[in-house]
């Protein structure tokens, strides 16, 4: 416990605070899909082909999912929202065309949250999928490249990923516990809290909102509302946030950065896998980062390396400074106005003798 400016740090010790061999050795949040959940999808597709829907006309409406909806309400609470990460396999995605599966990814995000765009252009869905650009280069994001990307958090509540195609070698997916490597911080380099808690400038790579700035205002990588710690950490955006305003880090911000880093690196933490065409995996943007290793492609097109990609607002998720809130004012909602308090349990309503 330390305790600064009147501010008392302490670490983390709840479900989200986990080490690679914690969650290697309890699978408690990877689950298989059983053949129930799967009727009600095959059902869910065949009346979107009935229906000619679309990715830009489909509803919640159109997903009715009698008991896996059920389903992924508790793998919002238990899985995605305490301990910061889930995954589900088992999704049949060859039954279903690119279009098919990108809609019902889609209705698998109204269940647990509300869909928001993910670039000025207003997409759904983002496709993860190299165009062979360079990571280094300005207003490049890296789900646009083949290149290793360093961990860091997505600006949404909840981030999810559908795998359509694997790579030929490499683009292992990763995950870190931001609260562990905050509890690391805490122990190992106290000094560095201050200015982390302080934040940095991100660069919005020419895809800001037009209600955004292309530079955002100081945004903490760490954070803590009544209890809730929250981090918000994309080193990339930050380095080229600072070479557009031409100025530089001091030897503090510099070293802090990278201890934040290589703890993120450590083999202890890293939890890694191979997603496969049909996994389904959901990450909390507060209290997990993420990564992928580089890869290297097929030949054939067709089997390039494919992610779908969701960005999910979830009200009540979590208790947040505004500062780590990318808003949006067209939403209609307030994350303070949510469907759920910040600090509500599980509801009961959502018990699930399905649940595996």
């Amino acid at each position: 416990m330390l305790k600064e400016n009147g501010i008392t740090h302490r670490q983390v010790t709840d479900r989200s605070a986990w080490t690679r061999a914690e969650m290697e050795r309890d699978l408690s949040w990877q689950h298989a899909l059983i053949p129930t959940y799967i009727a009600e999808i095959d059902a869910v597709v065949d009346g979107l082909r009935r229906n000619r829907r679309t990715l830009e006309t489909v509803t919640r409406a159109d997903f009715p999912f009698p008991t896996f909806g059920v389903f992924l309400k508790r793998f919002l609470w238990r899985d995605i929202a305490e301990r910061g990460v889930g995954l589900i396999r088992g999704l049949p995605i060859s039954r279903y065309s690119p279009e098919d599966a990108g809609m019902l990814f889609w209705g698998v995000g109204t269940h647990l949250g509300i869909g928001v765009s993910q670039n000025p252009q207003g997409d759904r869905l983002g496709n993860v999928r190299s165009k062979g650009l360079d990571y280094e280069a300005l207003n490049v994001r890296g789900y646009q490249t083949s290149h290793h990307l360093a961990f860091h958090c997505d600006p949404s509540d909840v981030v999810g990923l559908l795998c359509v195609n694997q790579a030929k070698e490499g683009g292992l997916s990763s995950v870190v516990s931001g609260t562990s490597i905050y509890n690391a911080v805490l122990a190992e380099r106290p000094q560095f809290l201050p200015l982390l808690f302080r934040g940095f400038v991100y660069d919005r790579r020419g895809e800001e909102m037009p209600y955004q700035k292309p530079i955002s205002d100081p945004v903490p990588v760490f954070a803590d509302v009544d209890g809730d710690l929250s981090i918000r950490y994309v080193r990339q955006s930050i380095k080229t946030a600072r070479a557009k305003l031409g100025l530089p880090f001091s030897p503090e911000e510099q070293d802090a950065l990278d201890f934040v880093d290589a703890v993120s690196e450590r083999e202890n933490l890293v939890l890694s896998m191979q997603l496969e065409p049909g996994d389904m995996q959901f990450a909390n943007n507060y209290t997990v980062l993420h990564s992928r290793t580089g890869y290297a492609d097929h030949e054939d097109p067709a089997k390039w390396r494919h992610l779908y990609r969701l960005w999910l607002k979830v009200p009540g998720f979590r208790k947040l400074d505004p500062a780590l809130i990318e808003y949006e004012p067209q939403s209609g909602w307030s994350r303070r106005e949510g469907i759920l308090p910040a600090t509500a349990p599980m509801p009961k309503e959502i018990a699930d003798p399905l649940f595996v």
